[in-house]
């Protein structure tokens, strides 16, 4: 009975996709990179269950980065995967102020600011909860080598010309390069 009861529930509602963002500033940036015009703030956001995770060097306060990866990862829901007819979406943070301003009682969500109009228009094409995550288990973090390519148990299909399988030819392994 409460297999069958699940299965209704699935059938019936749609599952919100979980969806991690965070931005952070480092303030120890190479030299070379600061002298070539990087900026220091970098912001995230990751969709797991896409295997995505995107990341860009940007300006600004941390609370303004973490807005920056909110509404991005907003726009690349509705527009970059609009044929997943996502309509409902957790989005995850790990700044408490960032959630913080969802209460009202802060500026950045105040009515008729840029943050508020803009929420509004995502508001209208997809339903959007926000809740906060520790830094630890937030996947946006996590290091690009360390995340998967693809979602578990997805597969991808790989097909090769049998002609290459006369080329293969096995070499020792290197011990290392003496410098």
């Amino acid at each position: 009975m409460a297999s069958s009861l699940l299965y209704f529930y699935m059938m019936n509602k749609e599952i919100p996709i979980k969806c991690y963002i965070a931005a952070f500033q480092n303030p120890k940036i190479d030299n070379f990179l600061e002298n070539n015009g990087f900026s220091k703030g970098v912001l995230s956001f990751a969709i797991p269950d896409y295997g995505i995770q995107f990341r860009c060097r940007a300006d600004g306060e941390l609370i303004e980065l973490e807005f920056a990866a909110f509404f991005t990862l907003l726009k690349f829901l509705v527009g970059k995967l609009e044929d997943q007819k996502i309509k409902k979406v957790i989005v995850n943070s790990s700044n408490p102020e960032f959630i913080f301003s969802f209460t009202g009682k802060t500026k950045h969500l105040q009515p008729r600011s840029t943050y508020r109009q803009m929420l509004e228009e995502f508001a209208r094409k997809i339903n959007i909860n926000v809740g906060y995550i520790k830094p630890v288990d937030n996947k946006a973090l996590i290091s690009p080598a360390d995340y998967p390519a693809l979602p578990e148990g997805k597969k991808i299909n790989i097909s090769f010309d049998t002609n290459d399988l006369e080329k293969i030819d096995f070499k020792s392994f290197q011990k290392g390069i003496k410098l």
